[in-house]
């Protein structure tokens, strides 16, 4: 296979190592482009699973554009090693990093000469990687690429217009540059999200409602629901599969395609993680995000609720990028490299069954690291039943039955498996507990810290997935664990509560990925867990309900109007004291007239007697005169 496409043959300028199409510089900067110039030219590990790389992410840009995680949507997907691979607005280049470790031809075209200067410093120890300054348009018409990616940027092809025209000849113009049996790979929100139904602000213009009103008023980008994308694409000549994304294209951790919400409704409820996270302005607690997925999902709808969508559209008949028995992929890639995982969901003669690999094998390690052992299982069947978790909440009466078969489960062991917790338990239809994904095991945890930390991780799960009234007359995350723990016959006292804050922390230390040295994750690890315990159950759910809140400011607004009330009383009354003091202050300048009228008339009466008498007598009649009136002269 010839490692050439029409693209690389046009004779073109370079500028920053770039090739240099046209200069549209569409202005969409956020401002960190210089920033991560610099992060990106002296990082030493470019890998797309960098961790160095990751470490230095501050804030939403350079997370967006740093993170192994960004590059998950396409990790999904298998594509031949020998493709060759158009990226039309590659960003920073975290995707098209991966794509160079991938496949063998990418070509990858961004309008922001400031973002192409970045991916291009991402890949440049990558021959197969050519970064473009252009737009699709600088593209060469000819069927060349065996896939062709638009990765958040179909939103942005006509700024915003509601008219559907410029998107369609967008998806035609892809059609036209991919061979016969290809994929466009299209990541966009969904307008229907259901965290936008949740109260979560549209991702383009940071207001709630504005995708699901239709954009009423001017945005940046528009996005489509999935059956609105789905006769676009046919009207481009493609024939689309859609997969659901979670919490979004961008961050993605769970995809799933629509065959799983058939074959196994309660996977499809579970895998996401709620609530999605608000990158950049806090949501209003409208409705609780889990209980309203959970409902679409029971209504047999939820396909067309997904935060995002990822459409794979075929031109013609060619080989499949997701296979047919797949269907959904889980990642848990927030971790130290060595241990992160991929997860698949596969049907099987008989049901589901889980497939298990290590997400980056050029960096899988030992099966264990000083006291922490990493052994998922590789296969395991996908159990049918409850989660014990739903069922605590389902059927509050069973919960101290239910904790006690499950804290029975809980061995003591030099390598305690601390994964041995509620949210990985199942209740058969025969009424077994039957534990899961057993993924970690800690020497040294003792077994009641391993019975706390699983009603911890349970306590902090249930917060999540009800209202808090439901778990009274628990407040905080610490009062329901202690609530939990007295119904198995453990006592939380704060030795306890420390000795497992160490081993958590020790634990946490060795798999996350929060800070460059052990010393400084484990302290955190331990600030976070002492911080979680005092949360109150809303906190956990990201804040109370805007009903709630709205209570609440109502009550405050008449507690408020009493408080006025009050203080008018009480001014009244101070008004009344006031005027009483104001009329003794009058009576008192009316005496002291008096007395200063009479004060003047004796001394012009001495005065006239001094005028007639001599000195002395003047004096003593003077004097004397002043007496009679109750005063003294004045010193002269």
């Amino acid at each position: 296979m010839t490692e050439t496409t029409p693209l690389r043959m046009l004779e073109v300028p370079r500028d920053s190592g770039c090739r240099v199409l046209s200069s549209p510089d569409l202005g969409y900067a956020d401002g960190a482009e210089q920033r991560l110039l610099d992060i990106v030219s002296a990082a030493e590990d470019l890998s797309s699973s960098s961790q160095e790389l990751a470490s230095a992410a501050t804030d939403w840009a350079t997370t967006y554009s740093l993170v192994p995680t960004r590059a998950n949507v396409i990790r999904a997907l298998d594509l031949p090693p020998d493709a060759k691979v158009l990226e039309i607005g590659c960003g920073c280049g975290p995707i098209t990093r991966y794509l160079g470790e991938t496949v063998a031809v990418v070509d990858s075209v961004e309008p922001m000469p400031a973002r192409a200067a970045v991916a291009r410093a991402r890949t440049r120890d990558l021959p197969g990687v050519e970064v473009y300054v252009g737009t699709l348009d600088d593209v060469p018409a000819e069927p060349a690429y065996d896939a062709v990616l638009v990765i958040g940027v179909l939103e942005y092809v006509a700024g915003g217009a509601l008219d559907p025209e410029p998107y369609l000849a967008f998806l035609r113009q892809c059609h036209g540059v991919l061979k016969d049996g290809g994929t466009l790979v299209v990541a966009i929100e969904n307008p229907l999200g259901v965290k936008y139904i949740s109260g979560a602000v549209e991702d383009h213009t940071n207001r709630p409602f504005d995708s699901l009103e239709g954009y009423a008023l001017e945005s940046p980008a528009r996005t489509f629901p999935r059956r609105t994308l789905d006769a676009m694409l046919g009207r481009a000549g493609f024939d689309a599969r859609f997969l659901a994304a979670f919490p979004d294209y961008k961050l993605p951790r769970a995809i799933m395609t629509d065959e799983l919400f058939a074959s196994s409704p309660q996977l499809a409820e579970n895998l996401p993680r709620f609530p999605s996270p608000d990158y950049l302005v806090p949501r209003l607690q409208l409705s609780d995000e889990r209980l309203t997925w959970r409902t679409l999902v029971a209504s047999g709808v939820a396909e067309h609720f997904a935060n995002s969508l990822i459409a794979l559209a075929t031109k013609g008949t060619g080989p499949s990028l997701w296979p047919d028995d797949r269907q959904a992929v889980l990642f848990a890639s927030e971790r130290q490299p060595q241990y992160a995982v991929r997860s698949e969901v596969h049907a099987v003669d008989g049901g589901l069954q889980f497939r298990r690999t290590a997400l980056f094998h050029h960096r899988a390690g030992a099966a264990s690291h000083g006291d922490v052992r990493h052994a998922p299982a590789g296969v395991e069947p996908v159990v049918p039943g409850q989660e014990l978790l739903q069922l605590l909440l389902d059927a509050p009466a069973r919960r101290p039955e239910l904790l006690k078969r499950w804290a029975g489960l809980v061995p003591e062991a030099e390598w305690a498996p601390v994964d041995l917790a509620p949210h990985n338990v199942i209740v058969t239809t025969d009424d077994e507990l039957v534990a899961i994904d057993q993924e970690w095991q800690v020497r040294g945890y003792d077994r009641d810290a391993v019975l706390l930390r699983g009603l911890f991780l349970c306590a902090v799960e249930l917060a999540s997935r009800t209202r808090p009234e439901r778990l009274r007359p628990a407040e905080t995350v610490r009062d329901l664990v202690e609530a939990m723990a007295a119904e198995i016959g453990l006592t939380v006292d704060d030795d306890l509560v420390q000795r497992f804050t160490e081993q958590e922390a020790a634990f946490q230390s060795a798999v996350n990925t929060t800070d460059a040295t052990v010393a400084a994750r484990v302290a955190r690890s331990a600030e976070d867990l002492q911080k979680t315990l005092t949360l109150t159950l809303s906190e956990v759910r990201g804040g109370e309900r805007f009903d709630v809140q709205f209570a609440r400011a109502g009550q405050d607004i008449d507690n408020l109007y009493e408080m006025v009330a009050q203080r008018d009383a009480t001014a009244a009354e101070q008004q009344g004291v006031i005027a009483d003091l104001q009329k003794e202050v009058s009576g008192l300048q009316a005496d002291l007239a008096e007395a200063r009228k009479a004060f003047y008339e004796c001394v012009a009466e001495a005065d006239a007697l001094r005028g007639r008498l001599p000195s002395t007598i003047a004096r003593k009649v003077a004097k004397s005169a002043l007496a009679r009136a109750g005063l003294r002269r004045p010193t002269q």
